[in-house]
């Protein structure tokens, strides 16, 4: 069984295909969520049964008209529903579908020091060549990981740290003395 979010987000994500506006509707669900993150009380405003439907139906059109007119509505359906608070699972919903309609691989890198640059582009080119898609690389620091980079997609991760090595050398070498 589908969640509420997968639904609701596929039927955006299928109006917005048949309109054609796959990246418009993309911005401004992103825009909407920075909003949300910085307002969460916003969005338990828009979910309480203290405040009438046609209460917390004008105050998403106060306060998103500058949004689409396709992007308010589906605002408005969450309120009607009282599903606000799935909001932010439908973006992500969306998002992905999106990226596999246009080919998108979302992967996050996480090294012990910060990218340069140059090493960044040269991640994202070598990426791409292998995977034959559009990377969206997001880059994270963590220096517990010692050296080396991790890898991480949607479906899969590569760890290929100084931790992870020095972690398999410690296993087997446990291993070894057990024997």
């Amino acid at each position: 069984m589908k969640s509420a979010s997968v639904t609701y987000a596929h039927s955006l994500f299928s109006l917005a295909e048949d309109e054609n506006i796959l990246e418009q509707i993309f911005e401004e669900l992103n825009a909407l969520t920075g909003i949300f993150e910085k307002n969460p009380e916003y969005a338990v405003l828009l979910d309480s049964p203290t405040v009438n439907t046609e209460e917390r139906l004008a105050l998403i059109d106060e306060a998103f008209k500058d949004a689409g007119e396709y992007v308010r509505n589906f605002l408005k359906i969450l309120c009607e529903k009282k599903y606000i608070h799935i909001f932010p699972e439908c973006v992500k919903e969306y998002e992905k579908q999106y990226n596999k309609k246009l080919g998108i691989e979302k992967v996050t890198a996480i090294t012990a020091v910060p990218l340069s640059d140059e090493l960044r582009e040269k991640l994202i080119r070598k990426l791409e060549k292998e995977t034959g898609k559009k990377i969206k690389l997001e880059l994270k620091v963590d220096k517990s990981i010692l050296g080396g980079i991790i890898l991480r997609t949607e479906n899969s991760q590569t760890d290929a740290s100084v931790r992870a090595r020095l972690d398999n050398i410690r296993t087997q070498l446990s291993s070894q003395q057990l024997d």
